[in-house]
């Protein structure tokens, strides 16, 4: 891994080393740029989510997938152990966004405006109100097969009171 030199002067670079590896093509000298640097940023904050999760799903027996099944949790001695092992983890990562990223790591962690609060909590009770049409009779029996009368008219009665409640929310976003 040297330098290509100058014979007249064997300290002056000519061209650079190149190093070919899976993702791409480096030189040896080059400097992170934006996608590395947003990359690692990126991995960080994910790894802090994944963290959370297991904290989640050892400590508290929330399973990660976000369905109503419960979990043991872990015995606190084996709990502590692993996020421990965790917090480290944690650690040495964010050494690395620290020496490399920090600006970038700031940016995405700043605070978007209250335009993009409302955006995501519009697109959020719109998909709410697209599973709760999804149980109105219409759609209902299309999908699974005619109803009783009674109970089409009990469902047709709480989605119709739920899409109205959406409405309402949806109003304010």
């Amino acid at each position: 891994m040297g330098f290509a030199h100058d014979k007249a002067s064997p300290l002056r670079l000519i061209t650079p080393t190149w190093v070919f590896t899976p993702v791409g093509v480096f030189h040896l000298w080059c400097k992170m740029d934006f996608k590395h640097k947003n990359h690692l940023v990126s991995s960080y904050l994910t790894l802090q989510k994944q963290i959370q999760e297991i904290r989640d799903t050892i400590c508290e027996g929330r399973p990660p997938t976000g369905t109503n099944t419960t979990l043991t949790p872990l015995p606190e001695n084996i709990q502590d152990k692993i996020m421990a092992y965790l917090e480290k983890v944690s650690e040495l990562f964010e050494q690395l966004v620290y020496k490399y990223a920090i600006d970038e790591l700031e940016k995405s962690v700043k605070k978007e405006p209250v335009s993009a609060t409302i955006m995501w909590a519009s697109i959020q009770l719109r998909q709410i109100q697209e599973n709760i049409t999804d149980v109105h009779p219409g759609s209902f029996e299309r999908k699974f097969g005619p109803l009783e009368p009674e109970e089409r008219a009990y469902i047709a009665e709480i989605t119709e009171q739920i899409l109205k409640k959406l409405t309402d929310a949806q109003k304010l976003v």
